[in-house]
């Protein structure tokens, strides 16, 4: 009767503590959506102590990162790696991408490798991955992956980024029609999207164009420069007669 007795209290108090860390999982989810990152980490640390949860690992990783803790975020990211190893294409993915701004290309692509061997689809991982090749100079595998992310993604705000990356793989090779088509499409999804459009866009969608033979397009994308940015663009083209109508 005594060791019944004892193995309920153990087995209450193990349930008591799967729940309670469910509970901070779910109050750390909570907080994740409504953009309270500092108290989504607080409530993922208390629960985390007594459970080893993949996803509440790879949510506090990105905690972590939206506050700009990268060092604790890329330990959360492989502590959810070490958690569920098979699984894991997301948490490769986020630490592919700290690994790849902090300028370690070598290890991006090893984790970015792993992570679409999990999952072939991650649209996120295949951008990264073309930017990654594109940095190291692969511009062909870099516009195939940047092309497979604009397959699986189809029309969508993240498209034109995805647009934007492959135009400057393309003028790694030295594509620039294919460039200049990229560059517009990207232009395109902005003005869609109702997102800023900067100088710097208009300032290389003209230099693509221009690059292309396609002069009038490109005086109509430099129309608006500043004054300071449109002689630049002078000194390099010259004062043809169509440049004179800037």
């Amino acid at each position: 009767m005594y060791k019944q007795m004892f193995i309920i209290l153990v087995l209450g108090c193990v349930v008591a503590t799967g729940c309670n860390s469910t509970r901070m999982f779910s109050q750390g989810d909570k907080s994740m959506q409504n953009g309270r990152y500092k108290e989504a980490i607080s409530y993922y640390d208390k629960g985390l102590k007594s459970s080893d949860n993949y996803d509440a690992l790879l949510n506090r990783g990105i905690a972590q990162w939206r506050v700009r803790e990268f060092s604790n975020a890329e330990r959360s990211f492989t502590d959810a790696i070490n958690a569920s190893p098979k699984y894991a294409s997301l948490a490769y993915y986020y630490r592919a991408e700290m690994e790849f701004k902090s300028g370690n290309s070598k290890s991006a692509l090893l984790d970015v490798n792993k992570s679409l061997k999990q999952d072939p689809l991650n649209v996120q991982a295949h951008n990264l991955r073309g930017r990654v090749y594109t940095l190291r100079g692969n511009y062909k595998e870099a516009i195939g992956d940047l092309s497979a992310a604009i397959t699986i993604e189809g029309e969508s705000r993240v498209t034109g980024y995805l647009y934007h990356n492959r135009a400057i793989a393309y003028i790694g090779m030295d594509d620039f029609k294919s460039a200049r088509d990229d560059c517009e499409q990207y232009i395109r999804f902005l003005k869609i999207n109702n997102l800023p459009i900067t100088v710097e866009d208009n300032y290389l969608l003209g230099v693509l164009q221009y690059a292309a033979d396609d002069e009038d397009g490109a005086l109509t994308s430099w129309e608006h420069l500043p004054h300071e940015e449109k002689e630049k663009i002078r000194k390099v083209v010259g004062n043809s007669n169509s440049m004179n109508q800037l």
